[in-house]
């Protein structure tokens, strides 16, 4: 927890201190991500229902936005990158709360459920070096840490029995913080468009939840962790 702090303390410092280096330019960006070992895995269990560590994460894509920081040295600058990123449940869990649903259909009716999402926000500080071959074409690459938020929505689910009761339950996520890296590398064409390849690991952290409601068979976590690795393919454009 402590170097997370550092990290954040060190790229405020970088956003709010900006006289010290001259900012030269930004980029925008728009990625597939693309789920990586256990974040893509599901084998029976997965990280929100059992103690395994899979998570069921499926396709999912980024957005995000980079500052490059001229160092006085021709082509290397520091690199300060906030993303955002989402990932939906892989039809390995889709077909598990489906046949939740089902069973719960046997129960009453009027069944409703909401699957959770992934949602992670990492900022990172790291380098970034670029090499012109002309004024129109330029190879760059890069590598950043920093720290992770994730976010996991509720999962809630709901029917109603025969004498017309309504039965609820409701499983409430904690958000959690990690320590997390990239490396990345690419091409910038005549100076505006960027395109690039990215692995992020945004570190592991364990699955903590609150549940409510009184469907007391409703599926928690049991020690489980995740940790989200992807391979980004990116196209932006620098401002």
């Amino acid at each position: 927890m402590n170097k997370l702090v550092k990290v954040f303390a060190l790229a405020a410092a970088m956003v709010f201190c900006g006289q010290a280096v001259a900012q030269t330019r930004g980029a925008m960006f728009l990625s597939a991500a693309f789920p990586m070992k256990d974040y893509a895995e599901y084998d029976d269990g997965f990280a929100l229902i059992s103690d395994e560590d899979d998570a069921a994460a499926s396709l999912g894509f980024n957005a995000g936005v980079k500052w490059y920081f001229n160092m006085g040295v021709p082509g290397l600058g520091v690199l300060l990158s906030i993303d955002g990123f989402y990932n939906g449940l892989n039809d390995g869990a889709k077909n598990f709360y489906k046949n939740r649903e089902n069973a719960l259909d046997l129960l009453g009716n009027n069944v409703t459920i909401s699957t959770p999402k992934y949602f992670n926000v990492p900022v990172m500080l790291g380098l970034n070096y670029m090499h012109h071959f002309n004024s129109n074409l330029g190879l760059f690459i890069e590598a950043g840490a920093g720290g992770d938020a994730r976010f996991i929505t509720n999962y809630s689910e709901s029917y109603k029995d025969v004498l017309g009761e309504k039965h609820t339950g409701n499983v409430n996520y904690e958000t959690a913080l990690s320590f997390a890296f990239q490396v990345g590398a690419g091409l910038e064409v005549a100076k505006n468009l960027v395109i690039g390849c990215s692995f992020y690991n945004l570190g592991k952290a364990t699955v903590k939840a609150e549940k409510t409601g009184n469907i007391i068979t409703t599926p928690m976590p049991n020690g489980s962790s995740i940790r989200p690795m992807m391979i980004l393919a990116r196209i932006g454009f620098s401002f």
